[in-house]
């Protein structure tokens, strides 16, 4: 992680008069990368009591304010020479992530029309897949990943943080939510400026007027977890989530590398090229809002998850085969492109906005919050079992995210109904007799 390390073992000698060794800067490093990742657990919870209280605007707003937060501990922790307030930093950061997952995809399908209601909910993987890539950029050695400048690194994303925050007092509340805490009149207006057609909007408002007792309800987490009727539909977000993680699309990157280099590349040629793997994500990413426009949810998650898992167990073979063959290294490049772009049809997106089709509004903020601590879970728990079952089989350890992959398809066959272009309301009817319920 750029130059990150020199500094760790510099600061714990002078502050504490502690050389550490090898296992003991691993250990560090862990941290360092985990306590992002359990900072999203942690902040997972709580996008729902928040989404609740301050709306889905006002929890952005909250979010992009810690990410400041995060942003500073991170900026200055080399200059108070404070491995603390590095760590602090990315707590925070996991934090604030957990509250924009849970719920930016949940605010722009509220937002949109029922026909766009997809297309606008995969910007978040969009949005996920550009910062992998702004963050290679920011790490290379010709820019800020020198000994002097990674903290520069880590905290530049309060650029883009300050970028997204000036506009947001000027964006709507969601209608769905002014009309959840009773102010009719609001939503209207809100509505009006969003669709300015007052047929479209006369027509909403009387859909809403239908639903808005119920919705002024806010469901707990503890509410949904326990009703029969919602097990279903939340077996179905938690595990997308999982699945997504688990699908190996984090650890591809612990390869990468060795390929290209295996395959005669030099390791600045094989930066590069990974550098376009990463770019190659952003890329398909981007064809994400036309698919889910186009095409049929199950259809499209069925797609992904196959092929995933098919080019996963290639990537295996040619991966053993390389070591032997070294021309396999190309097919390996092959494979590892072909499962990037078959990840962003479906794995990609999909889990970000599905918890917003098939949950209505007063239980979907405790929905979306539970699907994104499976989300952080997954990330957690792969980031730390997959260096040491890759040190014991080696490239098998993929064969872990192929069993994932195939229990995501199976998953969406059986029991997923289609959502694109349906009603919360008549999916959730779809789904409420849990494992016995028709999907159609």
């Amino acid at each position: 992680m750029l130059r990150m390390p020199s500094w760790i073992m510099e600061s714990a000698l002078t502050r504490y008069s502690s050389r550490l060794g090898d296992s003991q800067m691993t250990i560090m490093m862990s941290a360092v990368v985990s306590i992002f990742l359990i900072g999203g657990m942690l902040g997972a919870p709580f996008a729902p009591i928040f989404s609740a209280r301050l709306g889905r605007r006002g929890i952005l707003t909250l979010s992009g304010l810690l990410l400041l937060v995060s942003c500073i501990c991170q900026l200055f922790c080399r200059m108070a020479n404070s491995i603390e307030m590095l760590l602090l930093g990315r707590l925070i950061a996991g934090l604030a992530a957990a509250l924009v997952y849970a719920t930016q995809p949940m605010y722009l399908v509220e937002l949109a029309p029922a026909e766009l209601s997809g297309s606008v909910g995969v910007f978040t993987c969009i949005g996920i897949t550009g910062g992998i890539v702004l963050g290679q950029v920011f790490s290379f050695d010709f820019l800020l990943g020198t000994e002097k400048l990674w903290p520069y690194a880590l905290s530049g994303s309060a650029i883009f943080v300050l970028i997204g925050l000036a506009p947001i007092f000027w964006f709507p509340e969601s209608p769905r939510f002014l009309m959840s805490q009773g102010r009719r009149e609001k939503a209207r207006v809100t509505l009006m400026r969003l669709r300015r057609d007052e047929g479209r909007v006369n027509a909403e408002m009387a859909e809403f007027e239908v639903t808005s007792e119920a919705e002024r309800k806010r469901v707990t987490m503890k509410e949904v977890l326990c009703n029969s009727r919602l097990k279903l539909p939340l077996i179905i977000v938690c595990s997308f989530h999982f699945v997504q993680q688990m699908s190996g699309i984090s650890s591809i990157w612990f390869y990468s590398i060795e390929i290209f280099t295996q395959s005669g590349f030099t390791a600045a040629v094989a930066m590069w090229l990974n550098f376009s793997l990463g770019l190659l994500n952003f890329m398909s990413s981007l064809l994400g809002p036309w698919l889910m426009k186009s095409f049929n949810r199950r259809l499209m998650m069925t797609i992904s998850c196959l092929f995933s898992a098919i080019f996963l167990t290639l990537l295996v073979v040619g991966l053993k085969l390389m070591l032997t063959i070294r021309e396999f290294s190309f097919a390996c490049i092959a494979f590892l492109s072909l499962y990037i772009i078959t990840f962003n049809m479906g794995l990609g997106p999909i889990p970000y906005f599905i918890g917003s089709e098939i949950f209505e509004t007063p239980s979907r903020p405790s929905a979306m919050a539970f699907g994104s601590f499976f989300n952080w879970l997954a990330n957690f728990v792969l980031s730390m079992i997959f260096p040491t079952v890759n040190s014991a089989i080696g490239p098998f350890v993929f064969l872990l995210c192929v069993v994932f992959c195939a229990y995501g398809f199976l998953l969406t066959c059986r029991y997923l109904p289609e959502t694109r272009n349906r009603d919360t309301k008549d999916v959730a009817l779809l789904m409420e007799n849990g494992f016995k319920s028709k999907i159609k």
